[in-house]
């Protein structure tokens, strides 16, 4: 049986003889793919324990339209009487009014996509408020489910925190083309050359992005953030866009969306045959990969991914820096000297702590977002140390044996539709400058190369059927006149030439 015609390992068959085992107070991670039942064994087989039991789940969700989407489910299916759904950020809000609480009837606290803590703490503060008040119920068994959970394990052992980890195998068989772009034109480029009876979901890292995109392809649907600040999401339309949640599929050839339907969406539709992601953070990215849920072994799609550069990789690199070397400052020197030394300089990971009975404050680490940032750096770290280290870091999480990179196939294509129209003819100074501008070959120290030996290399190296003829006697226009009578401006003078092969299948 090949990987693809294999039944997939469930959670449930992982977990099934181990769940009875679980005691209050015990901390349970399990990291597992899109599809292959987290949700299901919480709704199914946990909830038949509970109910035995006569105690109940808290479960925990992190987007408002997943929130909307698994309500109305366990209304539907009866099981409310169980199961008590709630957002982490309603939770955070409720700690913070001191409102907070969680009941002596749940055993079971679910927290699903848990690496909401650390993927979101980029921009919501309060993340480490849920974290530490899951932590704290010693009561209840907690059950942390994810499709990236690395990082979130990782903070665990971090803070030395006691868990029992179950990991399910993940399957990207359903990939059939792993494809890699630089430039936003080149995409652009690309999605107008799609078939019309092919279905395009593109994930971006900005609303203003995916507003643009949907308003260059007309049969398409725009979708952000509802509670978001972008000022694009009056646009949305939003009875569109829970159809589409409601149907599990859209109508329009392309969607074009911010990270907001990042996970536990589902979209079942074998029309759907491409899915593209401009987004930083792997894990985000890995959740949207993940929306397109595969119904059967001809269902296949082809993944999309901007590059992340070397160049950009080093500047993510400071970014971090910037982050981590005030908080490591503090956490030596404490907040005098790094009130002294860093004055009113802002840093998104230290706050303002207040101090119990006194007046004042005192200066804290957010710990989930002080790991991030070294999380990250160590992460950026690690695939610039390698020419083209991202694209071969995502290459290997995708389990593909090969990426191909849309800017060379247009550049190539460019540059080749140039080549023919200049075939045969001279080409005087004026013109080589214009060929070496086209090609643009440039050394490690990026000088641009001129030199016609450089150039036939290029072209051999590029699989390009041309080369230059240069040969200094046979190659100097020796016509005092043009075939019309004119006086021939570039008398004695010196040219290539430009030949084609005949490229034999």
């Amino acid at each position: 049986m090949t990987q693809s015609t294999k039944k997939r390992i469930t959670v449930s068959d992982v977990l099934k003889d181990h769940v009875h085992k679980w005691q209050r107070g015990d901390i349970i991670t399990i990291e597992a793919g899109t599809g292959v039942g987290k949700s299901h064994f919480i709704k199914h087989q946990l909830y038949s324990i509970a109910k035995k039991e006569r105690v109940r789940i808290l479960f925990f969700l992190n987007r408002t339209r997943l929130n909307e989407q698994f309500r109305e489910e366990i209304k539907r299916d009866g099981k409310s009487d169980v199961i008590t759904i709630i957002l982490y950020q309603k939770y955070e809000w409720e700690l913070r009014k001191n409102s907070a609480i969680v009941k002596a009837d749940y055993k079971y606290i679910v927290c699903d996509e848990f690496h909401y803590f650390l993927t979101e703490s980029r921009y919501n503060k309060n993340t480490e408020d849920s974290f530490y008040a899951m932590i704290n119920e010693k009561s209840k068994i907690r059950i942390c489910m994810s499709a990236t959970a690395d990082a979130m394990i990782a903070f665990f052992k971090y803070k030395d925190i006691q868990h029992e980890s179950y990991s399910i195998p993940h399957d990207y068989s359903h990939i059939k083309e792993l494809i890699f772009y630089q430039n936003d034109k080149v995409l652009e480029k690309f999605l107008c050359q799609i078939p019309k009876n092919h279905k395009v979901i593109c994930f971006t890292k900005s609303s203003a992005k995916a507003f643009k995109l949907h308003d260059t392809f007309k049969d398409s649907m725009f979708v952000c953030s509802r509670s978001g600040t972008a000022s694009e999401k009056r646009y949305m339309n939003k009875e569109q866009v829970s159809k589409m949640l409601i149907d599990e599929k859209f109508d329009e050839q392309f969607v074009f969306s911010t990270s907001t339907l990042d996970n536990g969406i589902n979209l079942k539709d074998k029309q759907i045959k491409y899915v593209i992601a401009d987004i930083m953070d792997v894990d985000v990215l890995i959740q949207c990969l993940g929306r397109k849920r595969i119904i059967d072994k001809t269902d296949t799609v082809t993944v999309i991914i901007k590059n992340i550069s070397n160049k950009m990789l080093k500047k993510l690199i400071r970014d971090c820096d910037r982050q981590i070397e005030p908080a490591l400052y503090l956490q030596e020197h404490g907040a005098s000297s790094y009130v002294q030394k860093y004055k009113k300089q802002s840093n998104r990971i230290i706050y303002d702590r207040p101090v119990n009975n006194e007046v004042g404050y005192d200066k804290a680490i957010n710990d989930l977002m002080f790991f991030k940032e070294i999380f990250d750096k160590q992460f950026f770290e690690q695939v610039a140390s390698e020419e083209n280290g991202y694209m071969n870091y995502i290459k290997t999480k995708l389990q593909q044996d090969a990426y191909t990179i849309l800017d060379d196939t247009y550049e190539k294509a460019d540059i080749t539709d140039y080549l023919d129209s200049i075939i045969g003819t001279r080409l005087y100074k004026e013109e080589q400058a214009e060929l070496i501008k086209k090609v643009n070959l440039r050394d490690g120290r990026g000088r641009q190369q001129k030199d016609v030996e450089q150039l036939n290399i290029y072209f051999q190296k590029n699989s390009l059927p041309y080369n230059i003829n240069n040969d200094s006697k046979m190659n100097k226009d020796g016509r005092r006149r043009l075939d019309n009578g004119d006086v021939n401006p570039n008398y004695n003078k010196r040219y290539w030439i430009l030949a084609k092969h005949i490229v034999f299948d």
